[in-house]
């Protein structure tokens, strides 16, 4: 549909060459209703509405909630932009929001999935704590929570991420895994409610990202080669931001998700050549987060190798 969208546009959106953004959006929600196995606004009727978020069910062990992030988000701002912690600035839309919030608040469920499209766990430099980003507000120079290098995902929309993370903590819901992709690279996270303080803080929850097939990574970028420049980086965004567990910039491959009573687990499976259609493939590492404990640890093997389990 376009590059990076938003509510009224999108990033590589021309309006003298493409028309109206309204009538272009419209027209790939159409195509996507009746080529894609999703029934927009809950029913399996071609054309029957354009919301495309939605909940599946899987009995008492898992409940999908899957977001849509680009229909009813403001515009982008710069990352030195205080605001991106403006209370009027959304991500979900409010009908979106409450959506959500009633899906995780009624769920009989064990696990909250819910599907992300762009990353929720902060990635900041340096996270403030709470009371310093307080004064850092007052004074109006960065944003409170500390800046952030990328404001296409929820660190350009803090306060509805504070708000979803506050009803999570005040609500006691628990087991909330949040499932992503979009940014090419393999994260593994917990999600504290005040990033500048954690580990010391509560954490409401995890998130797992998976990493692109073929599109380019950190090393096709820049040109380096793989697992050389980009351990740097990586250990950089770490050492700033403790909650983030794994993180790889290079490989790329695609991700299991194994669910059970007991634990969620996503296995990282990384392809030897994007460019061959043959490429094999090798489980690199797994991360897991047990049931209650709401912080993310390395598994010991693939989900399937784990007969006692089941």
């Amino acid at each position: 549909m376009g590059n990076d969208a938003y509510r009224g546009g999108a990033e590589n959106h021309q309006p003298a060459d493409e028309g109206r953004w309204r009538a272009r959006r419209d027209r790939a929600q159409r195509a996507y209703d009746e080529r894609m196995p999703v029934r927009l606004s809950g029913t399996s009727v071609v054309r029957d509405g354009e919301r495309i978020y939605r909940g599946l069910r899987f009995g008492l062990l898992a409940d999908l909630s899957m977001l849509d992030l680009r229909t009813y988000r403001d515009k982008q701002v710069a990352a030195t932009d205080p605001a991106v912690d403006s209370p009027g600035r959304t991500i979900t839309g409010d009908a979106q929001m409450g959506w959500l919030k009633d899906r995780l608040d009624r769920s009989p469920s064990q696990w909250k999935l819910v599907g992300n499209s762009v990353m929720v766990s902060p990635v900041q430099f340096p996270p403030l704590p709470a009371e310093v980003g307080e004064a850092v507000d007052t004074i109006g120079l960065l944003p409170p929570d500390g800046v952030t290098y990328n404001t296409d995902q929820w660190d350009g929309y803090t306060a509805d991420r504070r708000e979803l993370f506050a009803h999570l903590r005040d609500q006691g819901i628990r087991d909330t895994v949040f499932l992503t992709g979009d940014i090419h690279s393999a994260w593994a996270c917990d999600l504290p409610v005040d990033a500048g303080t954690y580990p010391a803080s509560q954490t409401i929850g995890v998130e797992l990202v998976c990493t692109s097939v073929t599109s380019n990574n950190l090393d096709d970028i820049t040109g380096s080669p793989p697992r050389t420049t980009s351990i740097a980086v990586e250990e950089a965004v770490k050492a700033s931001n403790r909650h983030i567990k794994h993180l790889n910039f290079d490989d790329h491959g695609y991700s299991v998700l194994d669910v059970t009573p007991a634990r969620v687990q996503m296995d990282y499976y990384v392809i030897a050549d994007r460019t061959e259609r043959d490429s094999g493939a090798r489980w690199q590492t797994g991360w897991q987060v047990a049931t209650n404990q709401m912080r993310v640890r390395p598994a010991e093997r693939p989900a399937s190798r784990q007969a006692g389990d089941r």
